[in-house]
């Protein structure tokens, strides 16, 4: 290993820090360089809790395995164990660990060392923030062996670097979600973050007032949910989705919730978070409340009143200057897309204006 692609391992780290690259790339480069058969980057919270799971060199399934087998335990895993009670940066390799001990007492968690051939490691703890410890480690086969003292001593000298990135990365994500949560607060548009398994991390004050009061949108013990059973699934699903796929992903359609009685429906949009969740949360999804009621109500008056619309047209233009196009709308209201074109035509036609940009300049005057 050469003081060329130490600086190679370093480089990709730092630039995963900055987000101008995925930390799945630096962890990639980490392993070539180290000739490791994989890297890891991964977060332990209390209770056994894995909120992120970064691994490269193994197969997709591998990261829940790990965390179905007891991996994040450090009752049962001597790695986690070991690299928990010591101070950020210390390096272990697998002479400070009873791996095969680990495999005898606790046979799931056995069986998955086995499965991936992980005979040995290396790991350094590198950060401790908000109950999470974040750590990296080199993922070793029986062909690769134990580290040797060049690969341990280069693998230090990373670590430093490494630590340094995280620290970035959580620094500019949380300054990242301030200026946004300012924003929002300022255009008073309901926000809520959440982890892929609904659990709120974050929300826009406007959020606090609106779900403190509807129907549709719910908090129960922490976590998002929707007051029908069909509708929560959807949004799980939803939320899932916009977690796991990350910014670069496809928009998602609209969920569309409902109250109990089935009525009064409510458009939400799910979409992948701001970065600063990524190195807490394993991914983290936004959810978007496109049209309080309030507003809606009040531009619906005013579409009515002063521009002789009728009440389906009236609904329509109001949803339209919230930003939504004909088929959010069309799903929103349950009705054909073309049905939805028509009122557009019609609304145009008397408020005279001839762009959906036009209408919304027009009703926000009013």
């Amino acid at each position: 290993m050469t003081e060329d692609e130490v600086r190679v391992a370093i480089g990709a780290i730092h630039s995963a820090g900055f987000g101008e690259t995925p930390w799945i790339d630096a962890l990639i480069t980490l392993a070539e360089v180290t000739g490791s058969m994989g890297a890891q980057l991964v977060g332990f919270g209390n209770d056994a809790a894995v909120p992120f799971n970064w691994m490269v060199g193994l197969a997709p399934e591998a990261a829940d395995e790990f965390v179905l087998s007891g991996g994040g335990d450090p009752r049962i895993n001597s790695r986690v164990r070991v690299g928990a009670s010591a101070p950020e940066l210390a390096v272990f390799d697998e002479t400070a660990f009873s791996s095969a001990l680990d495999a005898r007492l606790y046979p799931e968690y056995g069986q998955w060392l086995d499965r991936y051939d992980l005979a040995f490691c290396c790991l350094s703890p590198l950060r401790r923030q908000d109950e999470v410890l974040i750590g990296l480690a080199l993922m070793r086969n029986t062909a690769n062996g134990n580290v040797s003292s060049e690969q341990k001593r280069a693998f230090a000298k990373i670590t430093l670097h490494a630590r340094t990135a995280v620290r970035t990365q959580l620094a500019i994500g949380a300054q990242s979600w301030r200026l946004a949560s300012g924003l929002l607060d300022a255009l008073s548009l309901v926000v809520i973050v959440c982890n892929r398994h609904g659990r709120v991390l974050d929300q826009s004050g406007a959020a606090d007032d609106f779900l403190s009061g509807d129907s549709r949108l719910l908090v129960r013990r922490g976590s998002l949910t929707a007051a029908r059973d069909g509708d929560a699934v959807r949004l799980q699903a939803a939320l899932g989705v916009a977690a796991n796929v990350g910014l670069d992903g496809p928009p998602q359609r609209p969920v569309v919730l409902r109250n109990r009685d089935g009525k009064d429906p409510l458009l939400v949009e799910v979409h992948p978070a701001p970065a600063a969740y990524a190195l807490h949360h394993r991914g983290a999804a936004m959810v978007i409340v496109r049209a309080a009621p309030e507003r809606e109500s009040r531009c619906v008056a005013a579409g009515r009143d002063l521009f002789g619309l009728t009440p389906a047209e009236a609904v329509v233009a109001a949803r339209l200057a919230d930003g939504q196009g004909p088929q959010a709308i069309a799903e929103g209201l349950q009705v054909r897309v073309g049905t939805v074109r028509t009122h557009i035509r019609r609304i145009y036609e008397k408020c005279e204006v001839n762009s959906q940009i036009e209408l919304v300049a027009l009703l926000a005057r009013l």
